[in-house]
């Protein structure tokens, strides 16, 4: 497998990097809610549990760390964001938490005895890198663990949004050039990236998640108030273009309606992990 780069790190990282210092609250706010549905399943494959010093990359507003620490772990997180780094300090005092590139860690070889990234290797411009680096800090025979959403479909909530984006956007606004935002978002590509980045013993995962809504709304909000790529996309868009991508979606999210009137969205995640030899 080809890992997919960005044809302009610094343009993109900046464009990251500016996005999370502006939507990092709206992200804990509602995403939070959502990802930390597969922090267990995270955690599991990468074998953290008590006494062992984890290092989690990309941490956002700390779900993970969190999570770990409930095991009985210590843990270091970290993000490049200084907005999510307040968050995560906040939300999780007993936790340290630093400025960093996941792409250049700041930490010795063989310094952790498990590593987890929450849904970041997405956000960096050099995927390929990033995992390098963690397999480096990670010990021999420990585990490295990361999530990431699975392919969009009519089925779940990134295929009904970005459905209705290539319906009705236009998708030449001038954004950054990213990464494939899915590009590990099937079981076998997850599995070549892990391979290709030093990793052994790989395992991919399915986990099922679910976002409730109590509005059909709520689903483009979400976006617009939390994320940093789709929000960049839908806000270049003209106001009448906005108005039919979220109609579209109010109409799609009738699918996820359930008996109590509340909306339950799949949002499924593949969580592939591998060790280092």
């Amino acid at each position: 497998m080809t890992i997919e780069t960005s044809k302009d790190a610094q343009a993109f990282s900046e464009f990251e990097h500016q996005g999370w210092q502006t939507v990092s609250g709206g992200y804990e706010q509602h995403f939070a809610r959502l990802t930390s549905q597969s922090a267990p399943a995270v955690l599991d494959a990468a074998g953290v549990g008590r006494g062992m010093h984890v290092l989690d990359v990309c941490s956002g507003p700390g779900m993970l760390a969190q999570a770990a620490l409930a095991r009985g772990a210590r843990v270091t997180g970290l993000d490049f964001s200084a907005e999510v780094v307040r968050i995560a300090r906040r939300n999780v005092p007993h936790a340290e938490f630093r400025e960093g590139d996941a792409q250049a860690l700041p930490f010795p070889d063989d310094s952790f005895d498990a590593v987890v990234c929450g849904f970041g290797i997405i956000h960096v411009p050099d995927a390929r890198r990033a995992l390098r680096e963690m397999h480096e800090v990670l010990k021999p025979d420990c585990r490295l663990a990361i999530s990431v959403w699975e392919t969009p479909s009519p089925a779940n909530g990134f295929g009904l949004l970005y459905g209705a984006i290539q319906t009705h956007a236009d998708p030449d606004v001038a954004l950054p050039h990213g990464p494939d935002f899915f590009q590990f978002s099937a079981v076998e590509k997850l599995r070549a990236a892990l391979e290709e980045t030093g990793f052994s013993r790989i395992a991919v995962d399915h986990v099922e998640q679910t976002w409730e809504f109590t509005n059909p709304s709520g689903l483009v909000a979400s976006f617009v108030e939390g994320a940093v790529r789709a929000r960049g996309l839908l806000l270049a868009q003209t106001g009448a273009v906005r108005e039919a991508i979220e109609q579209a979606v109010i109409e799609g999210m009738q699918q996820f309606r359930s008996a109590d009137d509340a909306y339950r969205v799949p949002m499924p995640a593949l969580i592939g992990s591998g060790a280092k030899d």
